[in-house]
């Protein structure tokens, strides 16, 4: 079966995962855990996703952690939350290219919105289709330094629009926090 996304799909939704939240997760062994601490732009993996405890990745994650780690700025230090002998990909053989969900200082919000439309476009490139044509999902956490509260900012569509959605979703961003200082 496959699995395109003919609409997009875009929200932005409060939630209470942190750094914090991530670091106390069971698959996060004792000898990562000085590591990933260091890190703002952390790839996390999707959970339950067909079994009870199971953790997994989308089959495109090592080559997106690889792209992150050669196009981000310097002060963006990219990591996965998982030891390299637990790490399990998921092969879904999809039309959609899936990111695996991630969450970053909202300092980087910006820049990381270039970049996935960046690797996207390039995947578009590599798998011969148009950015119209190939479908994305997206998932990005993004934690307000200061106070610790996160949003999470879903986009299902085609590659087409995500730095468009994305880039929009800017303004919306601890927009209440903003408003609650004034």
């Amino acid at each position: 079966m496959k699995h395109e996304i003919k609409t997009c799909q875009c929200e932005i939704n409060d939630i209470d995962i942190t750094f914090e939240t991530i670091y106390s997760k069971p698959y996060i062994s004792p000898g990562i855990l000085k590591e990933i601490k260091n890190a703002n732009v952390l790839l996390i993996p999707e959970e339950n996703f067909r079994d009870d405890g199971d953790v997994l990745f989308p089959e495109t994650t090592i080559e997106f952690y690889t792209y992150l780690k050669e196009k981000l700025p310097k002060d963006a230090i990219v990591d996965i939350a998982i030891s390299n002998n637990d790490f399990q990909r998921i092969e879904l053989h999809s039309d959609a290219v899936i990111v695996t969900t991630i969450i970053i200082n909202s300092f980087l919000y910006n820049v990381m919105c270039s970049v996935i439309a960046s690797y996207l476009y390039d995947l578009a490139k590599k798998y011969l289709k148009k950015t119209t044509e190939l479908s994305a999902k997206v998932q990005i956490i993004v934690e307000e330094t200061e106070n610790k509260k996160s949003k999470i900012i879903k986009y299902e569509g085609p590659v087409s629009e995500v730095e468009k959605f994305l880039s929009s979703a800017t303004k919306n961003i601890f927009k209440d926090e903003a408003n609650d200082n004034k």
